[in-house]
């Protein structure tokens, strides 16, 4: 689904990106991703209108949103047509609201490890919208940024995703989601203070959120080990070109990948 990049900064405050980056650098079959093509980052929505103007700027023409359909619906954008970035909502959960939604989403969490297994489910189950996603970034005219909520989970799955096709070393890639971690305090207050992201006004729903949030709950962390454990799961590049095979040809697609994002 194609809109144009929506915002309304008189809805909620705009806050600054705190887990926005350039893949541009990361070494992959054939060379470096090339700098100011692909972009990951948390919620963009509520970010001021000059930080997007200026991706916008360098070249950003295109933003993914991962985000699950709640998510978006509750979110304060509204279109804003003359920044000329084109919005497509590919979303890669069906809930994932607030942190307590997350959860009831994939209660079977309980290690790093078991992070990794619900992060290839979500590739296995939604492999149609990544397909989708990898086509955009692969043949849009400039730059393109995905994000979720916090950039953390559904984002990480897609760079993975896309480094794998490119070629980049196991360690490569899991250096990158990684890099999450030294993020989550201001990630997590920023999510706090953005309103469509909070548990409904209920006493006990505030309640279980505070005290998962002092859990130490895995879904609250970056860890090398869950990242490991999804490109376990899926075999690798040669098991995400499998699933792939469903909706497109994985050959081209990486083809039109190389062209496009490797120096």
């Amino acid at each position: 689904m194609m809109t144009v990049m929506t915002y309304d900064d008189a809805t909620i405050a705009p806050r600054p990106l705190v887990n926005l980056r350039d893949l541009g650098g990361i070494t992959v079959e054939g060379g470096r991703v090339r700098p100011a093509v692909l972009w990951r980052g948390d919620d963009p929505t509520v970010s001021p209108r000059d930080e997007i103007a200026a991706l916008a700027a360098q070249g950003l023409t295109a933003v993914l949103d991962l985000r699950s359909t709640p998510e978006v619906i509750r979110s304060p954008h509204r279109a804003v047509a003359e920044l000329g970035v084109s919005a497509h909502h590919l979303p890669l959960a069906e809930t994932a609201v607030n942190p307590l939604a997350l959860v009831e989403a994939a209660p079977a969490v309980r290690s790093p490890a078991d992070v990794g297994r619900w992060y290839a489910g979500l590739v296995r189950g939604h492999i149609h919208e990544v397909a989708e996603g990898l086509e955009i970034i692969g043949t849009s005219p400039g730059g393109v940024l995905f994000h979720c909520a916090a950039g953390k989970d559904r984002t990480g799955i897609l760079a993975a995703v896309v480094l794998l096709l490119l070629g980049a070393d196991h360690s490569e890639i899991v250096e990158d989601y990684a890099r999450t971690e030294q993020n989550l305090v201001a990630i997590f207050e920023r999510l706090r203070m953005t309103a469509y992201t909070a548990p409904d006004d209920d006493a006990e729903d505030a309640k279980r959120a505070a005290d998962f949030f002092a859990s130490g709950h895995p879904l609250l962390s970056a860890t090398a080990d869950s990242m490991d454990s999804m490109i376990s799961e899926l075999g690798g590049a040669g098991g995400i070109r499998d699933l792939l095979r469903r909706e497109t040809d994985p050959s081209t697609l990486s083809e039109s990948l190389h062209a496009k994002l490797v120096e």
